[in-house]
């Protein structure tokens, strides 16, 4: 997907989430000073992840230049190629929807298993390496019980491979979103943004996995 019908998409989607997060889940954001001098450079955003909505909650958290995220638009999510069939994990017919979704959002397409980190993560350096802000969920699936999951090694790979920053997020309140409670407006969720990580030193990637998840950990503590 054209990079530019991403930003174009997220800037427009951006106000109508924003507001409906603030509605119906007393959306809070901290620690988006952490972000400053980040703007024109590549960074690696690495977040738990106990929910489908993960990718509108993370994207809503970065910080506006006036009325719009310019500067960290578009966010560019790191999905599973299954999730760009039309026939998916998500029920249908939300499959197509999220198939459609993930498309158009500009999400980079990653395959699992395969092994070669090189080869699974080719785009995504090549992203970071142009300056793209990427986010990536470490735990490489939604947690089935809401707690953090051991982390896989992409996230350590994309660092030296690019030296981009990581950018440790904490989400608090997203497991379970998609209930009946969220329409009672009786759910709550925090996004905790962590100081940069510009440098690991020359740590393996299960070492800096670990430094990096444990930092996420740190941040989702209530």
């Amino acid at each position: 997907m054209n990079v530019k019908i991403a930003k174009i998409f997220q800037m427009f989607t951006y106000w109508p989430i924003f507001l409906s997060l603030r509605f119906f889940i007393h959306y809070e954001i901290e620690g988006q000073e952490n972000l400053e001098g980040l703007e024109n450079k590549g960074v690696i955003f690495a977040s738990n992840h106990a929910s489908y909505l993960d990718g509108p909650i993370s994207a809503a958290s970065m910080p506006r230049s006036s009325w719009w995220p310019k500067d960290f638009f578009p966010m560019r999510f790191l999905a599973l190629d299954k999730y760009f069939k039309l026939i998916n994990p998500i029920p249908f017919p939300l499959s197509v929807f999220a198939a459609l979704y993930v498309k158009i959002n500009g999400s980079i397409r990653v395959s699992k298993g395969s092994g070669n980190l090189r080869k699974s993560l080719s785009d995504s350096i090549d992203e970071l390496k142009r300056g793209e802000k990427l986010w990536i969920y470490p735990e490489g699936g939604i947690s089935k019980d809401g707690k953090l999951q051991q982390g896989k090694r992409g996230v350590i790979f994309l660092h030296k491979q690019t030296e981009a920053s990581i950018v440790p997020v904490g989400i608090i309140g997203n497991y379970g979103i998609l209930s009946f409670r969220t329409l009672l407006r009786k759910n709550r969720v925090k996004v905790r943004i962590g100081k940069p990580i510009y440098s690991l030193g020359d740590v393996s990637l299960e070492e800096g996995t670990n430094m990096v998840m444990q930092k996420i950990a740190e941040l989702v503590k209530n």
